[in-house]
């Protein structure tokens, strides 16, 4: 009988599907997982908690660094840190100083990818650990991870809020749903990929759409780095003086530091702007474009030593534009190695609606990288939205367009 029985589970392992035999044996006892409901509200919990720690330990160095906590309190100095949490997650802030009142609306990007990575690993974590039984189990289990972090989020604006500074509440809960919502979701399907087989549930051409589009995005922000990181060196003593100007000790660089990381995305992705060619403001009234630069007087941040010399600019800047051009051709041509076209129809479709698509998806980053950072002319940092879609998805999708009719022809030749 034992050898019967062994022999029986055997047959049964190899006529079940992995998915089925997985829950099989998680149901049996031999592995027993929890639900994916408590694993989502666990990581939704965890993953907003970890970078909102994070953020109030560096607030809490900062101010004990400075001044060795001569001004203020602790609390103010844990408030500072929230405030800035609660920034990444998409809140608005409002600030009233001595009858002043300015709307602080700009994103920290680095800390939003921070806290979507942390997201992402708590997701793919809670449905490595969990029982994924089906799709509808796993929109569950990504709704509750996205309300847990989005409380979370709430409810630190309710603490963090005083009649000085106040965040809104709207914008905390619906911003922190939303980045757990990206972070957390990718985190449950990247990790219940041998349960739950979505890759079948999308159509191929789509797929395919998305793939050249995710490409092209990814090599303009990639040429939209090396932009800003050469002219940041171009003028890197500049920066050293402003830093000089600031009396920054060590703590006090590294606090800098620390910022400028948080705030490098949303440099590249105006960076991007400018290769698109509108450009972006950095003040009211003022335009940073390969054609013409005008600007005023901008804060004492080291990072805007990357801005360049006012006035008309050399004729060859205006040769940058083709980037974006180049990093949707690029990205069609990966997108049909990778999902082939034989069709010139089917080729020259995907290449257009990736470029254009592409071109989307850049104006929404932009748009993200902009908003108020203070009172006054401040108040207008950002591109023009309108000009930045229309000029992204002429030139994307023109370069898709093309590459994906080339591609094509590559392929039914080979």
């Amino acid at each position: 009988m034992p050898s019967l029985t062994q022999d029986g589970r055997a047959m049964t392992d190899l006529l079940d599907p992995p998915g089925t035999r997985a829950s099989r044996e998680t149901s049996s006892g031999d592995r027993p997982l929890r639900s994916l409901t408590l694993g989502a509200a666990a990581a939704g919990a965890g993953s907003a908690l970890a970078v909102l720690v994070g953020c109030l330990g560096v607030a809490l160095v900062g101010w004990f660094a400075s001044d060795a906590g001569g001004h203020g309190t602790t609390r103010d100095a844990l408030r500072v840190g929230a405030d800035g949490w609660l920034l990444a997650q998409g809140a608005h802030l409002g600030l009233t100083t001595g009858g002043v009142a300015a709307t602080i609306t700009a994103i920290p990007l680095g800390l939003t990818l921070l806290s979507v990575y942390v997201a992402h690993r708590c997701g793919r974590w809670a449905a490595r650990t969990s029982a994924v039984e089906d799709l509808r189990a796993l929109l569950l289990g990504a709704l509750v991870l996205s309300g847990v972090y989005a409380l979370v989020s709430l409810v630190t604006a309710l603490l963090a809020s005083t009649q000085q500074a106040e965040m809104s509440l709207v914008g905390s809960f619906l911003g922190g749903f939303l980045v757990a919502l990206v972070g957390g979701g990718s985190g449950l399907l990247r990790g219940c990929r041998g349960t739950v087989d979505w890759p079948a549930l999308v159509p191929e051409a789509l797929r395919a759409v998305a793939l050249g589009a995710a490409a092209a995005v990814l090599l303009l922000a990639a040429a939209s780095s090396l932009l800003v990181a050469v002219a940041l060196v171009r003028d890197l003593g500049t920066a050293a003086n402003v830093l000089s100007r600031l009396h920054a000790d060590v703590s006090g660089g590294l606090l800098y530091t620390a910022l400028v990381a948080a705030v490098a995305p949303n440099a590249v992705l105006l960076g991007g702007s400018y290769l698109l060619g509108p450009g972006f403001a950095v003040g009211t009234g003022t335009l940073v474009s390969p054609g013409a630069v005008t600007l005023g007087p901008v804060p004492a941040f080291p990072l805007l030593a990357a801005l360049p010399a006012e006035g008309t600019q050399p004729a060859w800047l205006s040769a940058l534009v083709v980037a974006p051009v180049l990093a949707s051709v690029v990205g069609v041509v990966l997108m049909v190695r990778r999902h082939p076209a034989f069709t010139y129809n089917s080729g020259a479709l995907r290449g257009l609606a990736a470029g254009v698509l592409g071109g989307v998806l850049v104006t929404v980053l932009v748009a993200l990288a902009g908003g108020a950072v203070g009172p006054g002319r401040m108040a207008d940092v950002g591109a023009d939205l309108l000009d930045t879609v229309v000029s992204a998805t002429v030139a994307m999708g023109v370069g898709g367009l093309f590459a994906g009719i080339g591609a094509t022809w590559w392929s039914r030749r080979h």
